[in-house]
């Protein structure tokens, strides 16, 4: 772990419960190998919901990344706040309402990947790409996903081994976090994409009638914000999925995301 970071994240209580629950399943010196050997990847309810997550699978998988566990994952409002706390500082009130709302349409793709030349965080945050199109690889991640704004980023990963151990506990709660670990930890040289097939079906049904078509929708665009918000929290708020997710979409293209008045 980087002695820097971790001693200002000696506090935080996510970090303490993350290395816990590594410590009581593997012990603490496979804590450090697991955290140090293993990548975190979220295929966020928006690439799948845009038909997308296939893609980015096999993107990763062409790099050399082999998944070795996965889970699907639900965030609520709290667990949006705890995985961006950071850069949710500089975000407008319409950016939380947005992510919450995102969170909000369905489950996620929780993936744990090794990569045969190491430090898989890193390599996968990399390979992630930038949250702004404009200069982005076109064969990252983000690209290969369709992301086209800061808002609609398609993939999170954990940037390195603490925020591996960390973000553990933001998506899962200790059961289930401890039953991944060990599933993962035991995963032998054969894992790969048959891991998560399964999953990847159950978690497409939960979006019906999603896809890149459906978020095209721009609408009417309110000239005044405070009206603006108002119809933002009525449209993201629709109960069909589909309607909701081409609802986050389109105001994802003209809300503003940073507290500078940025729409991207």
């Amino acid at each position: 772990m980087e002695s820097e970071k971790a001693a200002q994240c000696l506090e935080d209580p996510l970090v303490r419960e993350g290395w816990a629950t590594l410590v009581g399943v593997l012990g603490e010196g496979d804590a450090l190998r697991f955290a140090r050997e293993t990548g975190l990847l979220w295929l966020r309810p928006d690439v799948i919901a845009a038909g997308a997550a296939r893609d980015v699978v096999e993107r990763a998988v062409g790099d050399g990344f082999i998944p070795v566990g996965a889970s699907a994952v639900c965030l609520d409002r709290g667990g949006v706040r705890a995985l961006w706390w950071w850069q949710l500082k500089r975000a407008t009130v319409e950016r939380l309402l947005l992510l919450e709302a995102m969170a909000a349409m369905g489950p996620g793709l929780l993936i744990l990947y090794r990569h045969p030349d190491g430090d898989p965080a890193r390599r996968l945050t990399r390979l992630k790409g930038r949250n702004d199109p404009v200069g982005r690889a076109a064969d990252s991640l983000r690209s290969v996903a369709g992301s086209p704004n800061r808002l609609l980023t398609m993939v999170h990963t954990s940037d390195d081994p603490l925020d591996v151990v960390r973000e553990l506990a933001v998506f899962l709660p200790w059961r289930e976090r401890a039953e991944l670990l060990a599933s993962a930890w035991a995963s032998g040289p054969a894992a790969g994409t048959p891991v998560l097939e399964a999953l990847l079906a159950a978690v497409r049904e939960a979006y019906p009638g999603c896809g890149p078509e459906s978020a095209a929708a721009v609408g009417w665009v309110p000239v005044q914000r405070g009206e603006a918000f108002a119809a933002l929290v009525r449209d993201v708020a629709d109960a069909r999925v589909a309607q909701r997710w081409a609802a986050v979409s389109a105001w994802s293209r003209r809300a503003p995301l940073l507290n500078d008045g940025s729409v991207r």
